[in-house]
């Protein structure tokens, strides 16, 4: 309808996030308004009494509100903040449809999509950005035309077209692992067919050399970078310049996938599986699917891409909603470092067995090593004493975890009384321990001519020179080397995938990969040993150089034990009278299972005051549960019944 309404009414989410409360309001635009109050600007409304921030979604005639509603019965506007449109109509649909999808309210998801309101960047001069010359961003070399189907993809793309795939990068130093340059080319095919990208990484180190390579293709005018880190005042001023069409290429964290580009054409996703993409706040969801939502609904092109590849992207590629493009195995293997495991026997081994001693030995002849050691901290399951085996639930198939009093599981809450080994019917467990205190130590005693460095949480080394030296580093921590790391040992490997998370063999296994392109080629001597149960699926992938193969096998193991992907998992959590609430008034729809509502194990294994319940919903009703529940908690917001919940839909963690 056009703006050029008599009596215009602006329709108006209202930063309320009770779900009782998740519609539109209306209210009557004032003449002084009538330009300003837009769809997609920021207003302030008067609701219940209160003072509210608000977006104008849309403006429609007061003579169409329908029977019931008089536009003299509607309150005004209180004032329009600002004029700039914030808010897309294609933001505007990607937010509603999350919000849905995730069991929570616009209000909760728009607070992602749009910044903090800075009226200083707002009010400042804007920054002249000359036009993107697409001929020279075309030429720059990269690895994704190299690989099958890769170049297929971007001639789609420049065509204009929506292809989508997943790129399984190869783990090596060797120009074929440059994502950075690979995703660029994506975004390059996009402008020079007239419209935007938007690229994503899951932290700021990676967000330092994709800004690189824009340099490269774009010049430094040619992208703008959206990341938390920026500051608000720099965030806004970048987010104005692509609100207001200004940028075209967007690069950034986690909450640029929702960056306002006009006629959005290419969307890529660095390390897809990495958990940093999770998003911690309600309604909790994850880039990689905020990602193919929007791919979806912009009919734009979609690249998620990784050295690993999660069970959702292998979800994804089985339906064949997304394509390969990926090297043969032997292509693979040539340019990355050779992977192998230590001849000793476990029962034989140490902590650090001899194999690693020697693999160190040879790789200071010509350089750093790297040496990857498990954080502390992690929650580690239960195993079986006599064969190793993860300890799971009777009930459910979830992790189990032991306390002084028994086994309790870590996803229902249910105890598991008399508990038996399920693979050799063996009744005693137990808790692996990590040893990472013990390290540094051993290995300097082992090598005291030889400087040992540490990178951890708490410092970070971002690069090491060629020079001989230890590198000591947890799973994320590891720095770059200046000309490749001539070997690398990984420690500890049992823990990784013992941890108390479904997520373990994969999540493993990406992080091992990580360490991989980091190490130089096997033609250059690179090789790389995982101290780590050699007949594990997650290390022969990695000894294979297949993710691809893993991703299959945990997928499958998950259609099994009815997890996600292959099935929806609603999580309520909250304190005892919330959960418990909500659990008696649920009409579960049919095929639904429920667990609990039970306490919530804790990290050292107590009980704490957080309660939970867990449904597992086929596919086809998934939506079902998630509106179910939804309904539920809209009812108790509206009576104010006591308790507090929040739901949580497939979540990132399950265990």
């Amino acid at each position: 309808m056009s703006d050029n309404v008599q009596q215009p009414v602006a329709r108006v989410a209202v930063d309320m996030p009770l779900l009782h409360l998740d519609r539109l309001f209306d209210y009557r635009v004032t003449p002084a308004q009538a330009e300003s109050a837009r769809p997609g600007v920021r207003v302030r409304v008067t609701f219940a009494g209160q003072h509210r921030d608000g977006f104008v979604i849309q403006r429609v005639d007061g003579d169409d509100l329908g029977p019931g509603t008089a536009l003299h019965q509607l309150s005004e506007l209180d004032k329009v903040v600002s004029p700039e449109r914030v808010l897309t109509a294609e933001v505007t649909g990607l937010v509603r449809a999350v919000a849905d999808h995730w069991g929570g309210s616009f209000a909760d998801v728009v607070r992602l999509a749009v910044p903090p309101r800075h009226a200083a960047a707002e009010a400042a001069e804007p920054v002249h950005r000359p036009a993107l010359d697409a001929r020279r961003a075309l030429g720059v070399p990269h690895p994704f035309g190299s690989y099958p189907a890769g170049e297929a993809f971007l001639d789609a793309v420049r065509n204009g077209g929506a292809p989508r795939a997943f790129w399984q990068v190869a783990p090596t130093r060797h120009p074929l692992g440059d994502w950075a340059s690979g995703l660029v080319a994506g975004a390059a095919a996009a402008v020079a067919a007239g419209r935007g990208a938007v690229l994503v990484v899951p932290d700021a180190r990676d967000l330092e050399r994709l800004a690189a390579a824009c340099r490269v293709a774009f010049a430094e005018s040619g992208f703008v970078t959206l990341t938390s880190e920026l500051g608000p005042a720099a965030r806004y001023r970048n987010f104005l310049a692509v609100s207001r069409g200004q940028a075209r290429v967007v690069i950034g964290t986690r909450g640029a996938v929702w960056a306002p580009v006009e006629d959005l054409g290419f969307l890529g996703v660095w390390d897809e599986g990495n958990d940093l993409l999770a998003e911690p706040r309600a309604p909790y969801p994850h880039v990689r699917e905020v990602a193919a939502l929007r791919a979806q609904l912009a009919g734009a092109a979609l690249v998620l891409a990784g050295y690993g590849r999660s069970t959702e992207a292998e979800a994804l590629l089985e339906r064949g909603w997304l394509h390969p493009v990926a090297l043969a195995g032997r292509d693979q293997r040539e340019v990355s470092p050779v992977v192998r495991t230590p001849r000793d026997r476990p029962d034989q081994a140490g902590r650090i067995p001899h194999d690693a001693f020697d693999t160190i030995r040879a790789g200071l002849v010509t350089g750093p090593v790297l040496v990857q050691v498990p954080r502390g901290g992690y929650q580690v399951v239960v195993v079986c004493q006599d064969c190793r085996t993860p300890a799971t639930c009777r009930d459910c198939g979830g992790p189990l975890h032991g306390r002084e009093d028994g086994l309790i599981c870590g996803l229902c809450g249910s105890r598991n009384e008399g508990w038996a080994c399920t693979e050799c019917g063996g009744t005693r467990w137990r808790t692996p321990v990590v040893g990472v205190e013990r390290t540094a130590e051993e290995l300097g005693r082992a090598f005291p001519q030889v400087p040992v460095r540490q990178s951890h949480a708490g410092h970070i080394l971002e690069a090491v020179d060629e020079k001989s030296a230890l590198v000591l580093a947890t799973p994320g921590a590891e720095p770059d080397a200046e000309t490749g790391y001539a070997a690398a040992v990984l420690l500890d490997g049992a823990s990784l995938l013992l941890r108390a998370d479904l997520r373990a063999p994969e999540e493993a296994l990406r992080r091992w990969l990580h360490v991989c392109a980091l190490v130089r080629p096997a033609v250059e001597g690179g090789s790389v040993l995982a101290v780590a149960p050699a007949d594990h699926p997650a290390v022969q992938a990695l000894v294979r150089l297949d993710p691809a193969g893993l991703a299959a096998r945990e997928l499958e193991d998950r259609r099994e034990a009815g997890f996600p992907p292959a099935m929806r998992l609603v999580v309520v959590e909250g304190d005892q009278v919330g959960v418990e609430g909500v659990s008696a008034q649920l009409p579960l729809p049919e095929g639904v299972e429920a667990w609990g509502p039970a306490p919530v194990l804790e990290a050292d294994g107590s009980l704490g005051e957080t309660w939970r319940l867990t449904l597992r919903a086929p596919l086809p009703v998934g939506a079902a549960a998630v509106q179910a529940v939804r309904d539920v908690q809209a009812v108790r917001t509206a009576h104010k019944d006591p308790g507090s919940v929040r739901i949580r839909v497939d979540p990132e963690r399950i265990g």
